[in-house]
C-alpha cells in the first residue's frame, strides 16, 4: 500500500463484448471490456473454448445480450450458431438497432490478471459501497492507498470471482425500456451521444446531482461480508446520556432496543408525536447493533440535521467511531461504526448496514419519492434491519400498520409530561383572500391573544406572494407596530437571518411557508395557519407539524393553535384528531401530568 497524491481520474467508457465460454459438459455467458482477462479465468476453471458473440458495445448493451443468451439457455447449449443469429434478431429489434456483422472468431489472447495484494485491497476498499470506477479513486485518495494495474482491470477480475458485482449506469430491462440500475428510475432518462466514447447513450436526470449514470458507465458493488468487526476497546456501547428518559421513552427506548436483539422483523416504524424525543429513543436500537460488532446508518433528507446530530452523537458515544456524510462533506469513503448520512448519499452504500434507521420519512424530498426509498432499502444487509422514525408517517406505512404488516412503537408524549396542544378551528364561509376585513378581523385577533400571553407566533401561508402581501398587511394595520413583523420563505435571501433573529425574541410576528414546517423550536410560541384549508399545501401532515411547533418546552407545554379557513377539510379534521388520540393514548399509559 502506498500513499497518494492523485490519480489518473477520466471518465470511463465501458465498451466490451458478450462472450459465450464452453466445455463438454456446462457453459458460461459473460460480458468483458478486456476478454483475455476473462480468457485466463475461465481456463483456469477447466473451459478451454472462448467465443465472443457480439461486437464491442456499451456495457447496457451488453448486459441486455447476455441476460437474453441466458434465459434462451444458451450456456448449455454452446455453440449454436442458429439459436445465436435468433437471439441477436431478438435483441436488436427490441432496441431498435441496426444489424451488424457477426463477430468473427477474434484471436483472444490470455492476459496476467492482477496482482493477489491489488485485488485484495480494492476488495477491502469496495465493501459495503456501490461505486463509478471514479468513485473509487476518490476513495483511494482519502484512505491514502494506490494500485499499478488499471483499476477496472482489478474491479473486472473481483467481478469474474465473484466478490463483486458489475452493473451498468443505465441498462434495459427484458423488454427492452431503459432503466437506470443505481436509483431504480425509468422516467427520467434523456438520449443523448457520448462525448467520450460517440456511442447512442441514456443518461439518467434523477440521480444526475450524484454524477452521471449513463449506458456506457459501469457500477461496482460489493456488500459488506458477513464476518463480525472485533471492537479494539473493553467499553460497552452504551450511550452517555444527559438526562433521564421520562416514562413514555423509557418504553419506546426498550421496544426499540427489542426490535433489534430479536431480530425476527425487518422493519418497525417509531411513530412518536413532534418533539418527543425520538432520536433518543433510538438509542437503544443503536447501541444492541453496535454492541454485537454492527454497522449502523442514520439518514434524514436534511444536511442541517446530519450535521447537528453527528455533534449530538459524537458526545453520546465518544468511544465511537462516528462520521457524517452530506453534501459538501469532506469525508465520504472511510469506514465506521456509526454513519450519518443524507439519503441523497445512500446511493453509495451497498447492503452494508445491519441497522437503517431513516428519519423524517416524510419530509422532502424523500415524501412520495420512490428512487430514495430504493436507495435507502438497497443499504441495508440482507439480514439488516429498518427503523422509520416520524411524527407524521406517510399513507402507505399506516395502511401497512394497519394490516399488521408492521411493527408499530407509540411514543405519544414529549418529556415534560404535558399533552400537546389541540388545535382550534375558525371558520367563515365568506372569508377571502388578503385585503378583506374579515381575514383581517380574526388575524388581529389570535395576534392580540398571544401578545397579551408575551408570546410569539408563526402565521403559516401557502405561497411566498402571500408571505410578502401578509407582512405589507400586518405591518399598516394601526394595532401592531411595522418592526413587529417580518416574513420568510426558502429562497429569501436573509432567510437565516430573520429566523436567528426571531428565536432571539427580536420581534414577535414570522409569517412564513411551511419552509418553517419543521426545524424549528422556539419555547414560547403560538401558530396561525391562514386559509389552512388549502388541500394542495396543507395536507395532514403539515399541519400536524406545524401543530407541533408549539408547547415544546418544558417552561411553557402550553400554548395556542388556529386553522383559519372557509371550510373544515380532511386533513384539517384528520390532523386534529390524530393529536387527540395520541393525548388520549398518553393519558390512558399514565405518561402525563394529572
Amino acid at each position: 500500500m502506498n500513499k497518494v497524491k492523485g490519480y489518473p481520474q477520466s471518465f470511463f467508457c465501458w465498451m466490451g463484448y458478450v462472450y459465450l465460454v464452453y466445455g463438454k459438459n456446462s457453459g458460461h455467458l459473460g460480458i468483458s471490456h478486456k476478454p483475455g482477462l476473462d480468457f485466463t479465468f475461465w481456463v483456469r476453471q477447466g473451459y478451454k473454448n472462448f467465443k465472443l458473440l457480439t461486437p464491442a458495445l456499451p456495457i447496457g448493451t451488453a448486459a441486455f445480450f447476455r441476460d437474453l443468451f441466458l434465459k434462451s439457455n444458451l450456456d448449455r447449449e454452446g455453440n449454436n450458431k442458429q439459436l445465436i443469429n435468433k437471439i441477436m434478431t431478438i435483441g436488436r429489434r427490441l432496441l431498435g438497432l441496426t444489424s451488424w456483422e457477426p463477430t468473427k472468431g477474434a484471436l483472444v489472447e490470455p492476459l496476467m490478471p492482477p496482482p493477489i495484494d491489488e485485488i485484495e485491497l480494492i476488495k477491502e476498499i469496495m465493501e459495503g459501497r456501490i461505486f463509478w470506477r471514479e468513485e473509487l479513486i476518490q476513495s483511494m485518495i482519502e484512505n491514502k492507498i494506490k494500485v499499478r494495474t488499471p483499476l477496472e482491470d482489478i474491479l473486472h477480475w473481483l467481478h469474474l470471482k465473484g466478490d463483486i458485482l458489475l452493473f451498468p449506469g443505465v441498462g434495459y430491462d427484458a423488454n427492452g425500456k431503459p432503466c437506470c440500475k443505481r436509483c431504480g428510475q425509468s422516467t427520467k432518462l434523456i438520449k443523448v451521444k457520448c462525448a467520450a466514447c460517440q456511442s447512442e447513450d441514456f443518461v439518467c436526470e434523477e440521480c444526475l446531482n450524484m454524477g452521471q449514470s449513463r449506458l456506457c458507465r459501469p457500477l461496482y458493488a460489493r456488500q459488506k461480508s458477513e464476518k463480525i468487526a472485533k471492537r479494539d476497546y473493553e467499553v460497552k456501547c452504551n450511550p452517555k446520556l444527559e438526562f433521564d428518559l421520562s416514562l413514555a421513552q423509557k418504553d419506546a427506548y426498550d421496544k426499540a432496543k427489542d426490535f433489534v436483539a430479536k431480530g425476527k422483523a425487518k422493519e418497525c416504524l417509531l411513530w412518536a408525536v413532534c418533539g418527543a424525543g425520538k432520536t433518543e429513543v433510538a438509542y437503544g436500537a443503536i447501541t444492541t447493533v453496535l454492541e454485537r460488532g454492527g454497522k449502523v446508518l442514520y439518514t434524514c433528507p436534511r444536511r442541517e440535521v446530519i450535521r447537528e446530530l453527528y455533534l449530538r452523537l459524537r458526545s453520546v458515544w465518544p468511544q465511537l467511531s462516528i462520521k457524517a456524510v452530506y453534501g459538501g462533506s469532506t469525508d465520504k469513503y472511510s469506514q465506521a461504526d456509526l454513519i450519518l448520512a443524507t439519503t441523497h448519499q445512500t446511493l453509495r452504500f451497498y447492503r452494508m448496514f445491519d441497522l437503517v434507521i431513516l428519519d423524517e420519512v416524510d419530509a422532502f424530498p424523500l415524501a412520495g419519492n420512490p428512487m430514495l426509498y430504493h436507495v435507502v432499502e438497497r443499504a441495508r444487509h440482507q439480514s439488516g434491519q429498518v427503523l422509520w422514525l416520524t411524527a407524521t408517517p406517510p399513507t402507505n406505512l399506516i395502511e401497512r400498520v394497519n394490516r399488521r404488516e408492521l411493527e408499530v412503537i407509540y411514543l405519544p408524549a414529549r418529556h415534560h409530561g404535558y399533552p400537546l396542544p389541540e388545535p382550534k378551528i375558525i371558520t367563515d364561509p365568506f372569508l377571502k383572500w388578503f385585503g378583506n376585513k374579515r381575514v383581517l378581523k380574526f388575524l388581529i385577533k389570535c395576534i392580540e391573544v398571544t401578545l397579551k400571553q408575551r408570546v410569539q407566533i408563526l402565521v403559516f401561508v401557502s405561497s411566498v406572494m402571500e408571505v410578502k402581501k401578509l407582512v405589507k398587511l400586518l405591518a399598516n394595520c394601526n394595532l401592531i407596530q411595522p418592526s413587529w413583523v417580518r416574513g420568510c420563505y426558502a429562497n429569501c435571501s436573509r432567510r437565516e437571518e430573520i429566523i436567528n433573529s426571531f428565536r432571539k425574541g427580536e420581534f414577535p410576528i414570522l409569517v412564513t411557508t411551511t419552509v418553517l414546517e419543521r426545524g424549528v423550536t422556539i419555547p414560547r410560541l403560538n401558530v396561525l395557519v391562514l386559509y389552512a384549508d388549502d388541500e394542495r399545501v396543507f395536507d395532514n401532515n403539515t399541519l400536524v407539524q406545524i401543530a407541533g411547533r408549539v408547547g415544546r418546552a418544558s417552561t411553557y407545554p402550553q400554548g395556542n393553535v388556529w386553522f383559519i379557513g372557509q371550510r373544515v377539510t380532511h386533513s384539517m379534521a384528520s390532523a386534529c384528531k390524530q393529536i387527540k388520540n395520541f393525548n388520549q393514548l398518553a393519558y390512558k399509559r399514565g405518561y402525563l401530568l394529572k
